[in-house]
């Protein structure tokens, strides 16, 4: 399980789509997300979405951020997380040679996204085993 320091700045990093349902899903999810955080994390996507991982953490540096974890919202590691973030993070780092950037785990790496998932999963599928329903309206979501 990932542990985050109070003085960090924590950075979601999702692929990124061109389709605004998509981000917009992944909006509401920070949206959630914050309401757990006592400082609230700023969502990054990797290409064709905005705003850019670099694009925040320009921003963030001028607010006097110093230390950004990036979560990685991937399944697994694969190219983008072996290659592709790596060479960006160090990049900036480059660019911002007084900050610190540590890459977490992908969130599929971590036991606890997948407990929580399966208690998801559970929920829904007893849910609809009683009564058939549309999921939006179940989650208050409709986007």
């Amino acid at each position: 399980m990932t542990v985050l320091a109070k003085d960090h700045h924590l950075i979601l990093l999702a692929h990124g789509s061109s389709d605004s349902n998509w981000t917009g899903t992944l909006e509401h999810g920070l949206s959630r997300i914050n309401d757990f955080l006592s400082k609230k994390a700023a969502i990054a996507y990797l290409e064709k979405a905005t705003p850019s991982l670099d694009a925040v953490i320009s921003k963030s540096c001028l607010q006097g951020n110093k230390v950004f974890d990036v979560l990685p919202l991937f399944f697994a590691e694969g190219r983008h997380l072996l290659h592709d973030v790596p060479e960006i993070i160090d990049r900036l780092s480059e660019q911002y040679p007084d900050i610190t950037i540590n890459l977490l785990p992908a969130i599929g790496c971590q036991d606890v996204f997948w407990e929580a998932l399966g208690i998801m999963i559970r929920s829904e599928y007893d849910n609809r085993q009683s009564a058939p329903h549309d999921h939006r309206e179940a989650s208050g979501y409709t986007h």
